[in-house]
């Protein structure tokens, strides 16, 4: 073999084994890149699938259960309630007499007390319904009951699953009435109504928050004067009744919220008793208090089966921060006044 053609091998050589080397490079790359985000891809959608859908934070049990929505007394007689601090979402809403109600709403955490419970009325079906939530009762309105007995929510009623329901034999009835998750699980469970359900939530971001001060926030009902004053320490507003801390019995500490949100909605009296219709969907003013800082905007749920969606000024999807979150529902006359550090501003 002449000298020359050995010269010829030895570079067609060097250059096949450096396309080779090229390539095992190129497609191991493109193997890391494909492995690599497979991984991250399912991480993302493992960590989306552990999210409350109705808080932002991590699932404190993997247990698939439908959502329970417990009708609470807020009468000066039943304070302090017990497990408001373990639910996801906490509605105060007016019932006849102009006494507010709550409707805790329970997903994502256990509660080993909550109540008192009592009777429901027909818009808490309405807000109950956004969650395709079970509804925890004692009792109803005649609107109500006649709504349920319709079908138009999975119910609980005390009357019908007692053992689902206990009474703390040191309070006065009908005051005394209480549930926890363990017995609410079986009982819709024995119902038929466990398994998967279609709960939608709320958007949840750590957005920074643009707007003026509010560090507190007082809701004028005609019974009864609600506060929230807000801690930066804990970047929650801590919650008051009437001047008082309003404290859960089982936790044995003060209420806090990580969102609080006004929400205006149309009110109508229905009956002599004075029991009340309100107007929960379409679209209405809303107020976000988040941070310390207050930003204008409003709701919008086209019907009954949809959560409401949040919205600012421009129309832009409202993101809460991750947490728990009070809703408070109320007339357009109801009066709201805002602290924001110096001046006291009136809402209406």
């Amino acid at each position: 073999m002449s000298r020359r053609t050995i010269i010829i091998v030895i570079v067609a050589s060097i250059v096949i084994l450096a396309v080779a080397l090229v390539s095992f490079i190129v497609l191991g790359e493109r193997l890391f890149k494909q492995i690599v985000g497979t991984t991250t891809t399912t991480k993302v959608q493992a960590q989306a699938r552990t999210l409350c859908p109705l808080t932002g934070q991590q699932l404190s049990f993997s247990k698939e259960r439908p959502p329970f929505a417990v009708c609470i007394d807020n009468i000066r007689q039943a304070r302090p309630q017990s497990g408001l601090n373990r639910a996801d979402i906490v509605y105060e809403v007016l019932t006849e007499a102009g006494i507010p109600r709550l409707l805790a709403i329970y997903k994502c955490k256990d509660a080993r007390h909550i109540g008192p419970v009592r009777s429901a009325r027909t818009y808490f079906i309405d807000l109950a319904k956004q969650f395709d939530a079970v509804l925890i009762h004692a009792g109803g309105s005649p609107q109500a009951l006649r709504e349920i007995k319709q079908g138009k929510i999975r119910s609980l009623d005390q009357f019908r699953f007692p053992d689902a329901y206990f009474r703390d034999p040191t309070r006065r009835a009908p005051h005394n009435l209480f549930t926890n998750t363990s017995r609410l699980a079986k009982a819709a469970d024995d119902a038929g109504f466990s398994g998967p359900s279609d709960t939608q939530g709320l958007a949840f971001g750590k957005v920074k928050i643009e707007g003026g001060n509010a560090q507190t926030i007082t809701i004028s009902f005609p019974t009864t004067r609600v506060t929230y004053r807000y801690d930066p320490s804990t970047d929650t507003y801590f919650r008051f009744m009437n001047g008082q801390p309003h404290v859960d019995a089982a936790a044995g500490r003060q209420l806090q919220a990580k969102n609080v949100i006004v929400q205006f909605a149309e009110h109508r009296v229905i009956d002599r008793v004075g029991r009340l219709d309100i107007k929960l969907t379409g679209e209405g003013r809303a107020i976000f208090f988040i941070g310390g800082k207050r930003v204008g905007g409003r709701w919008v749920r086209q019907s009954e089966m949809q959560t409401f969606k949040y919205e600012d000024s421009m129309g832009n999807e409202f993101k809460l921060r991750p947490g728990q979150t009070w809703v408070e529902i109320v007339s357009e006359d109801v009066r709201i006044y805002i602290l924001d550090g110096h001046l006291k501003i009136l809402v209406i």
